[in-house]
């Protein structure tokens, strides 16, 4: 059960709040073990900056990264050898397998980073316009339409993509998050398919 500060970290999308509050729960001596690992994948999530200069979300990028490479079976020269490289880039980048690797509570907390993550992907989705409409951004879609471009976009990036890479170990933890997100925001739906 997370405390509330705990609980409030994992609902916020800054950067620099998630900081505050993950720095407000190691001074009052919250849970010492889990928040030294929550810092270690913060300080691995946010390492870049962006071009503004303010901090790059380093799992965003990888989710991006995955998203345009969702239909590499497709082309010509880079296919799905330069997906996989790409792919793998971004999970080194964030150190996602060194953290994951170190021990059962490193893997639980980066889980729960990854279903931050998937939360935050379908959160900016669904409040853009441009995501929401269509004929350049003039004409809203219906709230079903929306709902099933989301779901399709999901189930390409986070369910069919690793399996098409063969990289159902490497990126398991996101397709897991994505399911269990997916259904948290759409419940009694079914979920993401197979």
């Amino acid at each position: 059960m997370d405390t509330p500060t705990i609980a409030a970290y994992y609902r916020e999308a800054d950067p620099m709040k998630r900081k505050q509050l993950l720095d407000q729960s190691e001074a009052a001596g919250e849970e010492p073990e889990a928040n030294k690992i929550r810092r270690e994948i913060w300080e691995a999530r946010y390492h870049e900056k962006g071009e503004n200069g303010s901090l790059a979300d380093g799992f965003l990028k990888l989710w991006m990264a995955m998203e345009f490479n969702r239909n590499s079976g497709n082309r010509w020269f880079t296919g799905s050898r330069g997906a996989r490289k790409e792919i793998g880039k971004e999970l080194a980048a964030v150190k996602f397998h060194e953290i994951r690797q170190k021990s059962g509570l490193h893997e639980q907390l980066l889980y729960r980073e990854c279903c931050h993550l998937v939360d935050l992907y379908m959160n900016l989705c669904s409040h853009d316009k441009s995501y929401n409409t269509i004929i350049c951004g003039i004409i809203t879609i219906s709230k079903d339409s929306a709902k099933a471009k989301l779901q399709k976009d999901i189930y390409e990036t986070a369910v069919r993509l690793p399996g098409e890479l063969n990289m159902q170990e490497e990126l398991g933890l996101i397709t897991k998050a994505a399911r269990e997100i997916y259904e948290i925001q759409f419940p009694g739906e079914g979920g993401l398919p197979e």
